[in-house]
């Protein structure tokens, strides 16, 4: 499976084209919505707009990270969503809360629900001194912590979404359930303030409009602990710091891992694409071909 995910609803018309100009005969899914914002919920007659489609195999919807003052705005909307009667409908949850209080069909635990260490940038800079013990451990999801999981099977998670890196995947992997991994771009940090409403001087939903395709981030200053005060980072510090990129209130880095074999499906998120459209095209064969090898490997031709 591979899937388009967007919340920008704009560009539904353009992903639908893309999927029609593929060479795949099957298996593509379109997702909608936002794993950290609240207001980029899909209107729910774009959802079975596009459940209607006849190029897709099937429609995902994305539930945020809900603040409390949303929370009861979200479990409504969840309401209205399911009176839909939409076919083939999978609702991703990123909210534990969420989870926990509404009855949703076979959920799948989204980033903001399966954690990972290996997301932060430096990660290995943070480990280089540790046994091998300590590195394996840390660098495992949060479910792979048999409580955890036990937890999350009980309340009827019946998949999970991971970034697609390498010790990521191979952790995901060992667990007995379905895994989607996320192609191109790995979560770093999801924000309680938004940083592009802030940047904007907006107020949400005031932004909406404004976090439809990502900023690049710079690192000019760090903390440094003798001054206490920002200072420029050195060179050491420039060297484990990668190239960052804000789409609405989630930070996130480019990864160029692209082995998705032993997941169940693929998931390209199409607005981190829109500065990078020159290779969009080879963004999502190159995952359409990994999604093909990983299903002959399956069956056993590889």
């Amino acid at each position: 499976m591979i899937e388009l995910r967007t919340c920008n609803y704009s560009r539904i018309n353009e992903i639908i084209g893309l999927i029609e100009d593929a060479d795949l005969d099957s298996g593509v899914r379109i997702g909608l919505g936002s794993e950290g914002c609240v207001h980029k919920l899909p209107p729910a007659g774009e959802i079975a707009r596009v459940a209607g489609l006849d190029c897709i195999d099937g429609v995902t919807l994305v539930t945020p990270i809900t603040p409390q003052k949303h929370y009861d705005r979200c479990v409504a909307y969840l309401g209205e969503v399911a009176d839909l009667g939409v076919g083939d409908l999978r609702i991703v949850v990123n909210d534990l809360g969420i989870l926990y209080s509404c009855e949703i069909d076979r959920p799948i635990a989204g980033r903001g629900i399966v954690h990972t260490s290996e997301a932060c940038p430096w990660v290995d800079h943070i480990l280089r001194d540790e046994s091998d013990y300590v590195r394996n451990a840390y660098l495992q999801t949060n479910l792979n912590y048999s409580r955890t999981y036990a937890l999350l099977r009980k309340m009827g998670i019946a998949g999970i979404e991971v970034d697609l890196l390498p010790r990521t995947i191979a952790a995901a992997r060992m667990l007995d359930i379905p895994v989607y991994a996320h192609f191109g771009y790995a979560v770093v940090a999801y924000a309680r303030s938004c940083h592009t409403a802030r940047f904007h001087r907006k107020t949400p939903p005031e932004c909406m409009h404004l976090c439809n395709s990502p900023m690049e981030l710079e690192l000019r200053e760090i903390f440094d602990l003798e001054s206490l005060s920002f200072a420029p980072p050195d060179e050491g510090v420039r060297e484990v710091f990668p190239t960052l990129y804000l789409l609405g209130n989630t930070i996130y880095m480019r990864s160029e891992y692209c082995d998705a074999a032993g997941a169940e499906g693929v998931i390209v998120n199409y607005d981190m694409c829109e500065r990078l459209s020159d290779v969009l095209a080879d963004t999502f064969n190159s995952a359409a071909r990994n999604q093909r090898k990983s299903s002959r490997r399956d069956m056993g031709i590889l």
